[in-house]
């Protein structure tokens, strides 16, 4: 997303934790690092006021351990350990709260099998989006760890199907339907 954003000529800064692809470091994209979900909230909130156009991709993880520790938890003694989760901060939605005049903010969703677009189309209203990207990640092939993506882009007037493609034609695409979005110039 950032990638083909930049070739359009956007002035891109991603905000990224734990990339699995480099960044290409000709096309001028400001790269924050994020190290934990606390991190990505600050960072974001940060960066995102002055944006135009806001895409979350992907987030973290919904919760984390209430007390991490920083060191191997041994074994030694124990037949069974209770770890205890907490949410992570609800990032996007935080920053449809503080969505600045003209700004158009992108969400996605990682839904599984039957009812993704519902609960896609619940999410966009829910947090106040102008459309949300959604991919079925019980689909074998696609989304994560592969080079092939298929999603569906919902907005408050409808839905649009894209096929199965290269990730780069995905994000043309989502691109694509950001700009109808925009007010005209």
């Amino acid at each position: 997303m950032a990638e083909r954003a930049a070739a359009r000529g956007a002035q891109v800064t991603l905000v990224a934790c734990n990339l699995a692809v480099p960044v290409r470091d000709d096309l001028g994209i400001r790269v924050v690092p994020a190290e934990s979900a606390l991190d990505l909230q600050e960072a974001v909130t940060t960066v995102a006021g002055d944006a135009d156009v806001v895409v979350m991709c992907a987030a973290v993880a919904d919760f984390r351990p209430a007390d991490p520790v920083d060191a191997k938890v041994k074994k030694t003694g124990r037949d069974s350990m209770t770890l205890e989760l907490v949410a992570t901060p609800d990032v996007l939605s935080g920053l449809t709260a503080r969505r600045t005049a003209g700004q158009t903010i992108v969400g996605f969703a990682a839904e599984h099998g039957d009812g993704a677009l519902d609960f896609a189309r619940d999410k966009l209203a829910r947090k106040g989006l102008d459309a949300i990207v959604v991919n079925d990640i019980s689909m074998p092939g696609i989304g994560f760890d592969t080079a092939d993506n298929e999603v569906t882009i919902i907005t408050p007037a409808g839905a649009q199907p894209v096929p199965r493609a290269d990730k780069a034609q995905i994000a043309r695409a989502i691109l694509d339907a950001v700009d109808t979005l925009r007010p005209a110039p």
